[in-house]
């Protein structure tokens, strides 16, 4: 009777000795790892520039469109902001396609080439490769410079796309219509910074 009741009592213990050694519980391990996608990268270089699709997500043609049942839209005007949509997405492509071309830039080589092998490389082109070579630096902050200049251009571009997407929404409907728009504005303050 000793040894099943014995028995019974380990079946109870070892789980929770197990969990505890594991660190099982609701607390998370300090040896769990974030994902690399939610840490910036780039060594001291903060937080990653938004990137041309983050933008191309703001279409305010095609938030109000997605918005249309909370601000009760009729059929007609949601199909001009459709086609007011597209137009926006095409006269930005090629802003989009620099945007991203200049944006490669700002990226240091490391992150670029990060499957390369380390070992397969000399000393002095691992020591180049993970500290950056000089004219490297000198592009990285020129492209910086060149980057924040089109995140400016393109609040610029958004304000009068919204404007427009603005002129198509019927008066009954545009104040309500322009708060989700200024919503939208705040994401794009937290994609780029704070107003210019």
């Amino acid at each position: 009777m000793r040894s099943r009741l014995f028995a019974v009592a380990m079946a109870a213990c070892i789980p929770v000795l197990v969990f505890a050694q594991r660190g099982g519980g609701s607390a998370p391990s300090a040896d769990i790892k974030e994902p690399s996608s939610s840490r910036p990268s780039g060594g001291g270089s903060g937080a990653k520039s938004p990137s041309s699709r983050d933008f191309s997500d703001l279409n305010p043609a095609s938030f109000l469109v997605d918005k249309r049942k909370k601000i009760s839209l009729a059929d007609s005007t949601v199909a001009q902001l459709k086609a007011l949509g597209k137009q926006i997405d095409d006269r930005n492509k090629s802003f989009f396609a620099s945007y991203d071309s200049v944006r490669k830039w700002t990226m240091p080589i490391t992150d670029n080439n990060a499957t390369r092998n380390m070992k397969d490389l000399t000393a002095t082109a691992q020591q180049q490769l993970q500290s950056g070579s000089t004219a490297e630096q000198a592009k990285m902050q020129s492209s910086m410079r060149d980057l924040r200049l089109m995140m400016s251009e393109f609040r610029t571009r958004r304000k009068a796309d919204a404007e427009e997407s603005l002129k198509v929404i019927p008066e009954a409907q545009k104040k309500a219509a322009a708060d989700l728009v200024a919503q939208q504005d705040g994401e794009l303050d937290k994609l780029i910074g704070g107003r210019p």
